[in-house]
């Protein structure tokens, strides 16, 4: 049987205090129970475990840290260690990031990301693409058809069998093939597209197709237009991860250059994302750009990410961005 989150939250915040009393001799302090796992300040010495979505989750656990003014932090994972301590060097706060074995604590060694193999496009399968409004997004080896930062299609199979599957997102790729099948791959696109651009504009009404995947249509207006935020080019660049789904919020980022060729990793988000910072390090560390610009909507500013991204390694810029849906 699954257990509450009360339950949860209790186990971590358990588990932590045997670990901070037996690796750290941190007996007393103040318990923090947070979703993602459970910290505990003894005297200004912070004792953190990552529990849920680790590398996520090094965001929140720094932005905690400011928060409380934190001496030191030390960082607890039993997975993604390694990827933890990649982003964590890349603050100068350097929290100390441990593997957890069992019992057993060790300095996690930073982990170098994989990297994706590539994927190939079949010409038919790109003709079928080859509308105006349809930007092909590569991201660990999945091909997407994207319009205004929305999925609408995605190529699946390989070699001569791939196929073109239309649809926002995979449910409605599935239901809409079985709900048109009279309807020619093209014509299914331009029919979904044609919808998409309908909603996805300032002056309509709110609806689910303009409230979807917000921070990579603010990525497909700034790739049209860099000037936007004084670059002189764009281009997407994928994530450390795949996503889950059309529902899964991350900042969405681009490669940018400017008039004096100085290289730019623009990330974009909406709302508060406690993770944008250390995701925007990672992959400006990733591709050696020499600074981080993360570009999101005014009211969305929050002093505590400003004060995790002042400590970045990395000079980062916060640039207010055109709203380009309903407000």
């Amino acid at each position: 049987m699954a257990l509450s989150k009360e339950q949860l939250s209790a186990l971590y915040l358990s588990k932590l205090r045997g670990l901070a009393r037996d690796h750290f001799d941190r007996i007393d302090g103040t318990e923090h129970s947070v979703p993602w796992g459970a910290a505990l300040d003894t005297n200004d010495a912070w004792t953190v475990l990552l529990e849920v979505a680790p590398e996520r989750s090094l965001g929140q656990a720094l932005v905690l840290a400011a928060h409380h003014g934190a001496a030191s932090l030390d960082i607890i994972a039993e997975t993604s260690a390694g990827a933890v301590a990649r982003r964590a060097g890349l603050f100068s706060s350097s929290p100390t990031v441990w593997q957890l074995a069992g019992n057993a604590l060790s300095v996690a060694v930073p982990e170098t990301p994989v990297t994706p193999e590539a994927a190939d496009l079949e010409p038919h399968i790109a003709a079928l693409l080859a509308l105006d409004d349809v930007d092909i997004i590569v991201e660990h080896g999945s091909i997407i058809g994207e319009c205004l930062g929305l999925e609408v299609a995605r190529v699946t199979g390989a070699g001569a069998e791939q196929r073109l599957d239309v649809g926002v997102g995979a449910y409605d790729q599935g239901a809409f093939a079985a709900i048109n099948p009279h309807m020619t791959p093209v014509e299914a696109l331009a029919e979904v597209v044609a919808q998409v651009v309908t909603h996805r504009r300032a002056d309509a009404l709110t609806h689910p197709l303009n409230r979807l995947a917000r921070e990579r249509w603010l990525r497909s207006v700034l790739i049209a237009d860099p000037s936007l935020v004084g670059l002189d080019e764009l281009h997407v660049v994928e994530p450390l991860h795949p996503r889950e789904g059309i529902k899964d919020t991350a900042a969405a980022s681009a490669l940018g250059t400017t008039a004096q060729g100085e290289s730019v990793l623009a990330a974009c988000t909406v709302g508060i994302d406690l993770d944008a910072v250390p995701t925007a390090a990672d992959l400006a560390d990733r591709h050696q750009s020499d600074r981080i610009m993360i570009v999101l909507p005014d009211r969305d500013r929050h002093r505590l990410v400003q004060a995790v991204a002042e400590q970045s390694i990395r000079p980062v810029e916060f640039v207010t961005a055109p709203e380009p849906w309903p407000t």
